[in-house]
């Protein structure tokens, strides 16, 4: 089973939890056991349809025109585009997984992909201008 989530928001250095009766009921289940305390603020996450968008759309139109898959094509433009600091230890490239980024980060990278494709004459529709299922 996950451990659930809990919510709430920081007022005056202390923390005021939505749910605090079922916060106290889990907390009670952990009675003299030692625990993991994480703060931190909540971002929001893209959403469903930014996220069929973006596959749908943006990645499939830029893979068939390149020649990737889309796999492979995620990969190039979050390198690209997703870049951190390389691992100190290895030295190895790495960058941002996407499900990592906030809505604003998302919707910068998907604009830096489109940006990209315009540039190689890929034309890719705006969200509106097409239904996407994937």
């Amino acid at each position: 089973m996950p451990t659930p989530k809990f919510f709430g928001r920081v007022d005056g250095g202390a923390i005021e939890i939505r749910d605090k009766t079922e916060f106290m009921k889990y907390l009670r289940g952990l009675d003299g056991k030692e625990v993991e305390v994480v703060v931190r603020r909540l971002r929001s996450q893209r959403s469903s349809q930014a996220n069929r968008f973006y596959w749908g759309v943006v990645i499939a139109l830029m893979a068939e025109e390149f020649g990737y898959d889309k796999q492979e094509m995620h990969e190039v433009l979050a390198m690209r585009f997703l870049r951190i600091e390389d691992c100190p230890i290895t030295g190895s490239p790495r960058r941002k997984r996407t499900p990592d980024c906030d809505t604003k980060e998302f919707a910068e990278y998907v604009d830096a992909c489109i940006r990209l494709a315009t540039e190689h004459g890929v034309y890719i529709p705006a969200p509106g201008e097409v239904e996407v299922s994937i």
